[in-house]
């Protein structure tokens, strides 16, 4: 693996565990905000999340079809949270908005349109 490769391979690792952090982050506030703990919530939001470990690692390890459906689900993501930002809600209570529409929109270019994450999924597929 050339160095080319291997930053490909960096960013979107770094990209991929944002998406875990932000994932975490979004089932930890759900239940602080609720101030106590729905059981049924939690366990469907644990299985949302190992799902979301699961696809993360299978784009790192290069298959396309995981690739193909992480984007789709990441578009859908942000056209979900795009309106949720125009809302009347107060300014402090968008930034986790804000936030996630970024760590999306930055691991769905680094994924799909990154020239050296494009090279680390070529020399994933050459050596598999």
């Amino acid at each position: 693996m050339n160095e080319f490769e291997k930053k490909g391979r960096n960013d979107i690792l770094r990209s991929l565990a944002s998406m875990f952090l932000f994932s975490i982050y979004v089932l930890v506030t759900y239940h602080v905000a609720l101030g106590y703990i729905d059981k049924s919530k939690l366990i469907v939001q644990i299985i949302r999340l190992v799902l979301t470990v699961l696809m993360l690692y299978l784009v790192f390890k290069g298959h396309s079809w995981a690739r193909n459906l992480f984007s789709a689900l990441t578009v859908l993501s942000m056209l979900i949270l795009i309106p949720a930002i125009f809302s009347d809600n107060a300014i402090e209570n968008k930034i986790p908005l804000f936030t996630g529409l970024i760590i999306y929109s930055l691991a769905l270019y680094r994924v799909n349109f990154l020239a050296s994450a494009k090279a680390y999924f070529e020399y994933i597929k050459a050596n598999r």
